[in-house]
């Protein structure tokens, strides 16, 4: 099976080396080591996944997937609990080594889950400004804030926002980073419906400024009509809708 995301042009994003940003649970933001993957050829791709595949309990998760994502597309991955969802996701974010196959990513690659990671006693400011100093990038943690519309909850801290507010927050603390690729699992959980309007329109910006997104969801009858390409995980296959 191959995915192909490509409604815009590819940018010109210099190729480098791969990182990943897990942000599992309610602590502070870790960068990974560089990941060992080679980065995809002529930089054509944000994210190659050639023939890959993951085993657990001695059994393929699924059968071999190929997949590719451009700058600035939105690919959406549904599927039933225990489908594979979230592995296919770390897969791509570099954070998880496949069984078979290949990966190459043209840049940084991040994992978040839903809007954890960021500690709940810092403020708004310091969970994103704070995890882009890591990176080196103070300015456009600023940018995002701005994008985001967080300003105004910027002396908040974490642990006073809404699941919503968390989540842009979060968004806001992985954007800054700059990220080729972009792997969101279950950013629409326990949001409210204005909340998901709203991640919907953030999603839909993080996606025009050239970011290959790749995004989890059990609610996809918001994000599917933004969708460039639908991942569905059945049966131990993953299809193209």
């Amino acid at each position: 099976m191959t995915a192909r995301a490509d409604r815009r042009a590819p940018s010109r994003r210099a190729l480098r080396p791969t990182y990943a940003v897990a942000m599992p649970g309610p602590r502070a933001i870790p960068l990974r080591p560089p990941s060992p993957g080679p980065a995809v050829p002529g930089g054509a791709a944000a994210l190659r996944l050639s023939g890959v595949t993951r085993v657990h309990g001695g059994r393929p998760v699924w059968a071999p997937v190929d997949l590719l994502l451009t700058p600035g597309t939105l690919t959406v991955v549904t599927g039933p609990n225990g489908s594979g969802k979230s592995t296919l996701l770390r897969l791509a974010a570099g954070l998880l080594r496949p069984a078979a196959g290949t990966r190459a990513c043209a840049g940084t690659a991040l994992y978040l889950r839903g809007g954890a990671g960021l500690r709940t006693a810092q403020t708004v400011r310091a969970a994103v400004t704070g995890t882009a100093a890591l990176a080196g990038r103070a300015q456009a943690a600023a940018a995002a804030m701005a994008a985001l519309g967080l300003h105004p909850l910027a002396d908040r801290t974490v642990g006073t926002l809404s699941a919503g507010e968390r989540v842009r927050a979060a968004l806001a603390a992985a954007v800054a980073c700059r990220p080729a690729v972009l792997c969101l699992d279950e950013p629409t959980a326990a949001l409210d419906e204005r909340a998901l309007d709203d991640l919907a329109a953030v999603l839909d910006a993080v996606r025009a400024d050239g970011v290959a997104l790749l995004v989890a969801t059990h609610q996809p009858g918001v994000l599917l009509p933004l969708a460039d390409a639908h991942l569905s995980i059945a049966d131990g296959r993953v299809v193209r809708r």
